[in-house]
């Protein structure tokens, strides 16, 4: 029995379809990437999607600039790709929040396939676009969004279907990674961040990747699929990397541990736990290996066990990777004249748990005055809080203070924030130097 013919507008048949076109919203790094794959392993990617991709038209912001590449049919106005007939299938790459929803909107509108790996479009408004993607019956793919060139979205959607997800810790912003690889040698944070933007791995102004706006971006997708849980990120407990001091990764890997930023998303009492900071992980923890610019995600399901995903988290190849992955299933799925899936069942319900109320182990370091009494002071106020010390390290005073780091049991995240706003208030304490939460292994 022969298939039904896609709906998708302008596809030619002869039994197998000889053109899937393709309107590219953005030709920069990424882009650059995608056009060149498809130009130059058109026969590759003709075997995975039983059909021909062809770049056939292109917006970008500067025609003049020199990309390596030969591109027919560019425009400076991405609505005019987007409302174009002989597009089948958009590629949104520009970045950005607007114009990429606007754009993103009015594609599916158009009843045309997007693929995008725009994580602030899909972070915030992914759940908007889904429901018009159903409506429309087409398809919306963003395996680029979150691990670049790692395959993380397919398999947590299909593979790990069968498992109830339990924890979710990932390293899911390169520059960040780079900077405490930096960091944990010695280096400051002004010169680890400089060394950054100058391999290119840092932009001019870093807020996103330090601030962790983008890991915070990129987790809401991640537990929006591992979790079924309805999340965008202001719901998400964010922290970044800025006020680090290399000192206390040294104390750190004295302990046994290795500091990286991390993602974080886990079944608790009641919901799920999901916050982005910086985190002491066990040494002998994968993740704690993971080094560099590279990503990483360690998932933990209650059938497969611990399971991670590891590779390249950025770049125009990796990602363009990410991008052509989908836009070969799309391909074929039109091909083959194939329906689109329809939704899967809906969200959980299960609410995001407050940060309050967030258990964790923590990592103190109070500056104090030589002076009798000062540990006392200090295990005074964690008892009265319920907060159990598991270790202390204290180095010898010099000029007249001394550096004291505990490390506590775990508590919840109120009580931790209590406990360092008492100590910070004790006579005898100078300050509070860092207050680092601390991941244990649990696999």
């Amino acid at each position: 029995m022969a298939r039904p013919p896609s709906r998708a507008r302008g596809l030619r048949y002869s039994g197998t379809v000889k053109a899937v076109r393709i309107g590219l919203l953005g030709v920069g790094t990424v882009g650059a990437a995608v056009a060149k794959a498809i130009a130059t392993r058109g026969d590759v990617l003709a075997r995975a999607s039983r059909a021909t991709l062809v770049v056939q038209r292109a917006a970008v912001r500067d025609p003049a600039k020199e990309r390596g590449l030969s591109l027919d049919r560019v425009t400076t106005d991405p609505l005019e790709v987007v409302r174009a007939d002989d597009v089948d299938v958009v590629v949104e790459l520009l970045g950005g929040e607007e114009p990429a929803f606007g754009l993103m909107k009015e594609a599916i509108e158009r009843g045309k396939p997007v693929v995008t790996a725009n994580k602030r479009v899909v972070s915030w408004h992914g759940p908007e676009l889904h429901d018009l993607a159903a409506r429309k019956g087409v398809e919306l793919r963003y395996e680029a969004a979150v691990g670049g060139g790692i395959p993380l979205l397919a398999p947590l959607a299909d593979d790990l279907a069968a498992n109830r997800l339990l924890e979710l810790r990932a390293i899911i912003n390169g520059t960040t990674n780079y900077i405490l690889t930096q960091m944990a040698g010695g280096s400051s944070f002004q010169d680890a961040l400089a060394r950054a933007q100058k391999l290119g791995y840092a932009e001019a102004d870093p807020s996103d990747d330090v601030d962790a706006v983008d890991a915070a971006d990129k987790l809401a997708i991640l537990v929006r699929i591992a979790f079924g849980v309805s999340c965008t990120p202001k719901e998400i407990f964010r922290e970044g990397v800025r006020a680090l001091d290399p000192i206390d990764l040294a104390y750190g890997r004295e302990m046994g541990y290795a500091l990286k930023l991390l993602a974080i998303a886990r079944r608790g009492e009641g919901g799920i736990e999901a916050r982005v900071h910086p985190a002491f992980l066990p040494a002998d923890h994968p993740l704690a290996r993971v080094d560099g610019a590279r990503n990483a995600v360690h998932l933990l399901g209650d059938l497969c066990g611990p399971v991670m995903f590891s590779g390249l988290g950025a770049g125009g190849d990796a990602t363009a990777s990410a991008v052509l992955a989908d836009l070969t299933h799309v391909a074929r799925r039109l091909a083959l004249g194939d329906p689109v899936e329809p939704p899967r069942p809906g969200h959980t319900g299960l609410p995001v748990l407050p940060m309050d109320e967030v258990r964790a182990r923590s990592y103190l370091r109070l500056s104090v005055d030589d002076v009798p009494g000062v540990f006392a002071q200090i295990t005074h106020v964690l008892a009265e809080l319920g907060i159990g010390l598991a270790s202390v390290i204290q180095r010898e005073p010099v000029s007249g203070q001394a550096d004291v780091v505990l490390m506590t049991y775990a508590a919840r995240e109120a009580a931790l924030r209590e406990a360092q706003r008492r100590l910070a208030a004790l006579p005898t304490t100078r300050s509070v130097r860092a207050r680092i939460r601390v991941e244990e292994s649990r696999t």
